[in-house]
């Protein structure tokens, strides 16, 4: 009798989720947490899963659920900012969603099933989401890097101008900017870390074969994604910066090809630790040289206005020599004025 009231509660709430859903600016991310309907969105979640009884068909759905708060952080992200509310419940869910299909994973795993098929591929999955998920952020740090660019030029032109009010509140708006790029960038690490460990639960539910093979091929791909992000930045990586973790993803590799998968698995673990020390390297030379750049644009445009200055001051003072000339030369001309008529009336006398 439950279940028959249950399905009738839920076949008059699906009708209006989809009213709301069709109603949202972006169909695909449905309700968000900024939405004070939202609650809505997530009891017609509880709702399926209440009526999902196959175990591999609920870790699908919380995975299917993941992707939906991905897109939800990002519709947050372009409407609203980096500083609304809603991205931290979106980003809680996200984990919560992700932790569910791995307790899934584990519980079957538990009761003696093979579930290292369905393991590799929600990691695959999630490896999907995760990709999509960086993308996201990388999007809006391109976009406030276009706005900082923006403002900058701003500045210079408020300078050259002279508008002291107007520079200060552009700089303020400068700094805002960039407070809101670190936040992004703090909490993209803060996603990546969460996904890794919920990631990691899934990959310890694939055989040893799949779960060495994922980790060599996830090393390789985080290498990658630090050499395009550092040549995207504009920073140069040091020679030998992937010496040792070169060396450490080798001997995985290695012992992979030879079935020695526990020492592979080790290896890669090392690898992994290496290449996070490279990354936050690559930030820190990042970070060196981005205020090395704002010093040297600084220097600049103190240069062109101590340029400016000495420009207008020599106008200044060759108005003033001109000025001056010319009221010696009326000095002059009424000087002679008045000599020619004391002259002039000395020889009529």
């Amino acid at each position: 009798m439950k279940i028959i009231k249950s399905a009738g509660l839920l076949a008059l709430i699906v009708p209006f989720l989809a009213f709301g859903q069709g109603q949202s600016a972006v169909a695909s991310a449905g309700l968000t947490p900024e939405n004070s309907l939202y609650f809505f969105d997530r009891f017609g979640e509880a709702l399926q899963r209440f009526f999902t009884f196959n175990p591999e068909a609920k870790a699908r759905l919380e995975i299917s659920f993941a992707a939906e708060r991905i897109a939800e952080i990002r519709v947050i992200l372009d409407t609203k900012g980096v500083k609304a509310g809603g991205i931290t419940v979106a980003e809680e869910s996200l984990k919560s969603n992700l932790r569910r299909a791995a307790e899934i994973l584990a519980g079957e795993k538990a009761k003696g099933k093979d579930i290292g098929q369905l393991a590799n591929s929600l990691s695959d999955e999630v490896g999907r989401n995760k990709d999509l998920l960086k993308q996201t952020f990388e999007d809006q740090k391109d976009a406030i890097e276009k706005k900082q660019e923006e403002l900058k030029a701003a500045i210079r032109v408020a300078l050259a101008a002279g508008d002291t009010a107007k520079v200060d509140a552009l700089t303020k708006e400068l700094q805002d900017l960039k407070d809101q790029k670190k936040l992004l960038e703090d909490k993209e690490d803060e996603q990546e870390d969460a996904i890794d460990d919920e990631d990691e639960k899934l990959d310890e539910q694939m055989s040893d074969q799949k779960e060495v093979e994922e980790k060599i091929r996830e090393a390789g791909k985080k290498k990658d994604e630090i050499v395009r992000e550092a040549g995207k930045e504009g920073v140069e990586v040091p020679a030998g910066a992937f010496e040792e973790f070169d060396a450490l993803l080798a001997k995985a590799q290695a012992a992979f090809d030879g079935g020695n998968y526990a020492e592979a698995k080790s290896f890669a673990k090392q690898a992994k630790k290496v290449l996070e020390g490279v990354h936050e390297n690559v930030g820190e030379l990042k970070d060196a040289q981005e205020k090395e750049d704002e010093l040297e644009k600084d220097s600049e445009e103190r240069q062109n206005e101590a340029e400016k200055k000495n420009q207008e001051s020599l106008r200044e003072s060759d108005k003033k020599a001109e000025e001056e000339q010319k009221q010696l030369l009326e000095k002059q001309k009424e000087q002679f004025e008045k000599d020619s008529e004391s002259g002039a009336g000395g020889w009529g006398r």
